[in-house]
């Protein structure tokens, strides 16, 4: 079976965590709400921005889609995963992405000149202010030296967590804010760790940021989508494989990547899709599932973790806690610590007192199918 050129099969569909799909849908209100806020006065509610999601949930391609809109607004984008070299690397990536509007400054400042304005030429530090300077008085200078080319600064951070270097990184913009600095934020990582960052007794102010949560994206979204690709990759599918095949995703972004991309590996260029292709496409889509997202995340668990998993599994979608714990037995009274750790490693959710869900699709099914 010919397969469609790779390259043209790439653009449209990115099944791989980290990368963005051709086009980002189902999230059009969360990023117009966050470039309004861009538009708005220094220190806006909107400005600074809290994404929660679970796993492939879209919420690194959001960021990446954030970052591309941000920087046709007029912002030079510091993009990072955080980590304890964080703060340093937010300074080198505006140092970077900033230094293309002084390409034709060619001043070279020094001695007392340089001393006064913290930068030798571009967005190039002084030793001095290398030396000498912070964090946030680093960022200050920044600030100011974007401004004079009628540019703002907007700081990313990917797999949000609490840690010295968020402290420094957040305390420092609300700072900047304070001092009337053009700079906004915007943070995304599981919703634990989220939740971790909020209740730091020192970045509580944070509570104050736009929280939006990633949830599902509606089939009926993903059908006009896929109908979309596939006319335009000149494939030919009926209105029943497309409601199959948008049905299989469960609204579940990443798996509507991969469902897509492998509909496309398997049909023949200007070819039709028929029940075959379609049997193969999900069964690719989910092999990739399990060993992308499942097996990685039950990898690191207990036994009793497992146990836990299990018996939630063989309740159905929506699991009372009251019925989980007489399932679980001897198990059932000490349910408490492994509910816990379910939810703060993104396993599950607790939708409501008293109810929990699998954080993802098909992780049930899984659960039941296989030996653990």
């Amino acid at each position: 079976m010919k397969k469609v050129d790779e390259g043209n099969r790439c653009v449209v569909f990115q099944p791989t965590f980290g990368n963005r799909p051709d086009q980002y849908i189902g999230r059009d209100g969360v990023i117009e709400q966050f470039m309004a806020g861009l538009r708005e006065p220094v220190g806006s509610r909107n400005r600074c921005s809290l994404f929660l999601g679970q796993r492939g949930m879209g919420k690194t391609a959001l960021l990446l889609e954030l970052s591309d809109r941000a920087e046709k607004a007029g912002y030079v984008v510091a993009r990072v995963t955080a980590h304890e070299g964080m703060p340093q690397a937010i300074i080198e990536q505006f140092q970077m992405n900033g230094s293309v509007f002084f390409k034709d400054d060619r001043r070279k400042l020094t001695g007392v000149t340089a001393g006064a304005l913290g930068f030798t030429f571009g967005l190039t530090f002084s030793e001095a202010a290398e030396r000498q300077y912070g964090f946030r008085s680093k960022m200050s200078l920044l600030c100011d030296r974007l401004a004079e080319k009628n540019k703002g600064a907007l700081i990313l951070i990917d797999e949000v967590r609490t840690s010295a270097a968020m402290r420094e990184v957040a305390s420092a913009y609300q700072e900047l804010v304070g001092d009337r600095k053009n700079v906004a934020i915007a943070m995304a990582g599981l919703p634990h760790a989220v939740s971790g960052v909020l209740n730091d007794k020192v970045l509580t102010f944070l509570n104050r940021a736009t929280r939006v949560e990633l949830g599902l994206i509606s089939t009926n979204l993903i059908k006009a989508y896929y109908e979309r690709a596939y006319r335009g990759m000149g494939i030919h599918i009926s209105d029943e494989f497309l409601d199959r095949a948008a049905l299989a995703t469960r609204g579940f972004p990443y798996l509507m990547q991969l469902i897509g991309y492998y509909v496309i590996q398997y049909t023949p260029e200007g070819g039709t899709v028929d029940c075959a292709i379609m049997d193969r496409a999900e069964k690719s889509a989910m092999g990739d599932m399990e060993n992308n997202v499942f097996k990685p995340i039950l990898s690191p668990l207990s036994e009793n973790d497992k146990i836990f998993l299990k018996a939630m599994a063989r309740q159905g979608e929506t699991v009372s806690t009251a019925k989980l714990q007489a399932a679980l037995g001897k198990m059932g009274p000490a349910m408490q610590p492994y509910r816990k750790r379910l939810l703060e490693a993104g396993v599950i959710e607790a939708p409501r007192r008293g109810e929990l869900v699998f954080a993802m699709p098909y992780l049930a099914d899984y659960l039941l199918d296989n030996k653990y």
